[in-house]
């Protein structure tokens, strides 16, 4: 893997991480936006909207091969394509680092830190975490990414 995507890997992780030690800490409720947004400890034992609750060795297992598939795809594919792509740089750095920060709850807890919880009206969105969102950033950036290049094919 290319140093530049593990120093961003890191650093994501890294971030993640100090943010759920202090919200494991300090917080219990912390009404951001009254009726929008909360910051609220959950302790989440599934993953996506508590999908294979309580399956943690499968999901241990399943964020071990998508971490593998990952590093497959950067050393074969893309990145020899590129000499040093930034914004591939970026995506995947974020993506695995996002990745990394839920498993190492998962290995280490058990379970996943959740704090972020938006209601829209009357709907609760499920609670997540900032890996959550590295891990949202990082999808959204690949599919742009593949999106582009099959524009860029049919171009051609």
């Amino acid at each position: 893997m290319k140093k530049k995507i593990f120093l961003i890997s890191l650093i994501f992780f890294l971030i993640d991480q100090i943010i759920k030690l202090f919200v494991l800490k300090y917080l219990t409720v912390l009404n951001v936006i009254p009726g929008f947004l909360s910051l609220v400890y959950s302790e989440n034992k599934g993953v996506a909207f508590s999908m294979l609750w309580g399956n943690r060795w499968i999901i241990i297992l399943i964020s071990i091969l998508l971490v593998s598939v990952l590093f497959t795809i950067i050393n074969k594919e893309y990145l020899k394509k590129e000499k040093d792509n930034n914004i591939n740089n970026f995506t995947y750095g974020i993506l695995i680092g996002g990745i990394f920060g839920n498993l190492f709850d998962r290995v280490l807890r058990g379970y996943v830190i959740d704090y972020v919880a938006l209601k829209f009206f009357d709907y609760s969105f499920p609670i997540f975490n900032l890996a959550d969102i590295f891990i949202t950033i990082g999808v959204i950036l690949i599919v742009i990414s593949l999106i582009k290049e099959d524009l860029v094919k049919q171009k051609n």
